[in-house]
């Protein structure tokens, strides 16, 4: 806010020859009471800089919070991977859940779809966008003797192909094939069951006549777990291994030959999810580091830089009160500047040699350990209600409000003045302007009679 534009007096231009001594009136008068407007928007500047620096450090410990989340889900989601013996076979997805293991499968046969042809209707389809198979407003797909009523929006085969797969809740998948040839098309409506096994498929017209041609009904997938004798089977050939552990089912296996699917702890996730949390950490030190000193700029002698530069170092200093669990036997150490940094080799070396030893220092952000921990400081300092920097971002905010009431109020002052001011320097100059105009014209009278040139206006009169 300038003050420049409202503590500037307003022009005067008087009649009388004391009108310029008559403006330096209202000049000083109006700089007089503006001496408090000034007072407060200095202030008012220095609260706008504690604002903006408090915003800029929210915006780090915020970002810490977030790098903190993100070691948390790598810990619990992404910390394992899994290893195939044959990836012709089987491919494996690990996800919540899962446990460290080693499991293996043999697959005696991939299962096939049930499939459904129709006929050619009355005549044949050589354009799918304007005829069809059947004349009928509705039909009905029987899935395994299941109806389900198909309303097309029209009797093209394309719209009753669309009608089958927003209307069958994802039983079947339906195609419009060409049986013919280039020259001769041919197009047919094909059903393929969504699940595996012998579906029986068939669709039938308003009048309960059939429109398919042929029905091949398909199989199960059948497998092997762990070595056992027992076959399995399933409906899909994605199967579900173990707790957190998906298999699809790829190729059949050679007969006694099973694929091993090894699932271990994969600490790269993890490792990223630390660097990633260094550089919002090492952000957060340099921002907060300009603070410090006596040249401590906007946050200068503010204890909120001493309440977060200690959060920081508990942060980094983290080791549950044993060597044992400390960050830095992991790789992630602070160096002589105060800067965070993660060693992934030897943090991937220290992770493959003792991972559990590595889970236990991390614990979670509700659960103990270094998550809990660094999740509970953050915290204290993030809380929208009690944390530090909140509290004082909010305080510094009212605060501001408040001047700005306190500027419109020395504002709504000097303007009253100067209207005030103004006002009485206009009456007092045209009295002054009048008692010139008196005051020549004695002088004038008097020079007639006395011929004494006393007149300041003497070459005016006659």
């Amino acid at each position: 806010m300038s003050t420049s534009a409202t503590t500037a007096a307003p022009s005067f231009s008087g009649q009388s020859q004391f009108a310029a001594s008559l403006q330096q009136v209202i000049t000083r008068a109006v700089g007089i009471a503006s001496l408090p407007l000034d007072a407060d928007e200095a202030t008012l500047t220095t609260l706008n800089g504690q604002q903006t620096a408090l915003q800029g450090l929210n915006s780090d410990f915020s970002n810490l919070q977030s790098s903190l989340t993100a070691i948390q889900i790598a810990l619990s989601s992404n910390s394992l991977t899994s290893s195939i013996s044959n990836g012709s076979i089987v491919s494996a997805t690990v996800g919540s859940g899962a446990t460290p293991g080693t499991y293996s499968i043999e697959v005696d046969d991939l299962g096939t779809y049930s499939t459904a042809l129709s006929n050619p209707g009355g005549t044949t389809v050589t354009d799918p966008t304007t005829q069809g198979i059947s004349s009928s407003s509705t039909l009905t797909l029987n899935v395994n003797g299941t109806p389900t009523t198909i309303t097309p929006a029209s009797s093209s085969l394309n719209d009753l192909v669309s009608a089958i797969n927003s209307q069958a809740a994802g039983q079947v998948q339906a195609t419009a094939v060409n049986v013919g040839s280039t020259e001769s098309p041919d197009y047919r409506l094909s059903l393929t069951a969504s699940n595996l096994g012998p579906l029986s498929l068939d669709l039938t017209d308003s009048s309960d006549t059939s429109v398919i041609a042929e029905s091949n009904p398909g199989s199960l997938a059948n497998y092997l777990v762990g070595g056992l004798s027992t076959e399995l089977t399933s409906d899909s050939r994605t199967v579900t291994l173990a707790p957190g552990l998906t298999v699809n089912l790829v190729g059949q296996s050679t007969p006694g030959q099973a694929t091993t699917i090894t699932v271990g702890n994969d600490p790269a996730a993890l490792a990223s999810a630390f660097s990633s949390f260094a550089q919002s950490y090492n952000q957060a030190v340099t921002d907060l580091g300009q603070y410090h000193g006596q040249s401590g700029g906007a946050l200068e002698g503010d204890s909120i830089v001493g309440t977060l530069t200690n959060v920081l170092q508990q942060l980094s200093g983290y080791n549950n009160g044993s060597p044992e669990t400390a960050l830095a036997n992991f790789g992630i150490t602070v160096g002589d500047t105060g800067q965070l940094s993660v060693d992934t080799t030897a943090f991937t070396a220290a992770a493959n040699a003792g991972f559990s030893t590595l889970a236990s220092t991390l614990g979670g952000t509700t659960t103990g350990g270094f998550l809990q921990t660094a999740a509970n400081l953050l915290n204290s300092v993030e809380d929208p209600v009690t944390g530090s920097l909140k509290l004082e971002q909010n305080t510094i905010a009212g605060e501001i409000a408040a001047q700005n009431t306190a500027i419109t109020g020395e504002q709504a002052k000097i303007t009253q003045l100067q209207t005030n001011i103004t006002a009485q320097i206009v009456q007092a100059d045209a009295a002054i302007s009048a008692l010139e105009s008196k005051l020549s014209y004695v002088n004038g009278l008097f020079y007639s009679i006395t011929g004494n040139n006393n007149n300041p206006s003497a070459s005016s009169v006659g």
